[in-house]
C-alpha cells in the first residue's frame, strides 16, 4: 500500500506542475500588435492625456479601458483576474484618489498605464504623436 501511495502523490505533482505550466503559458503569451493597431493606440492614448489637465479622473478610467482593449488585443487572459502590476497599481491609486482633490495619485495611475501602452505601441511611437500633438496645439 506504500508504494501505491507514493505513486498517486507523484502523479498528482505531475498534474498540478503541468497545470500551473499551462495556466502561466496563457498569461504569457502576449503577441505583438499590428502597426495599425499601434498607431490607433497610440492616438488614443495622446488624447487621453490631452484630456488629463481638465478632467483627471475621467482620463484615468478612459486609461483604464484603453489598457484593457491593447491587453486583450495582444491576447491576454484578463478576464480570470489577472492583471499587469502596472495595471493593478494604477487601479489602486485611483482608488484611492477618490473624493480627493489632489490631482497627485491620478498622475502616478497615468504613469502606470503609461508602461502598458509604451510596451505596446513602443515608447517612440507614442512620443513622436505626444510631440506631433503639442506643435499642433
Amino acid at each position: 500500500m506504500g508504494t501505491t501511495v507514493l505513486v498517486i502523490l507523484v502523479a498528482a505533482v505531475v498534474v498540478i506542475v503541468i497545470a500551473f505550466r499551462v495556466i502561466a503559458g496563457r498569461r504569457g503569451r502576449i503577441r505583438s500588435l499590428s502597426p495599425e493597431s499601434k498607431a490607433r493606440y497610440a492616438q488614443s492614448w495622446s488624447a487621453i492625456q490631452s484630456r488629463f489637465l481638465a478632467s483627471p479622473a475621467a482620463a484615468v478610467q478612459e486609461a483604464d479601458q484603453l489598457a484593457v482593449a491593447i491587453l486583450r488585443e495582444r491576447g491576454a487572459k484578463i478576464n480570470d483576474g489577472w492583471r499587469p502590476a502596472e495595471m493593478q497599481r494604477a487601479q489602486e491609486l485611483a482608488r484611492t484618489s477618490q473624493g480627493d482633490p489632489a490631482t497627485e495619485d491620478l498622475r502616478k495611475a497615468m504613469l502606470q498605464y503609461e508602461i502598458i501602452v509604451d510596451d505596446a505601441v513602443g515608447e517612440s511611437m507614442r512620443k513622436s504623436l505626444d510631440a506631433q500633438r503639442r506643435v499642433a496645439t
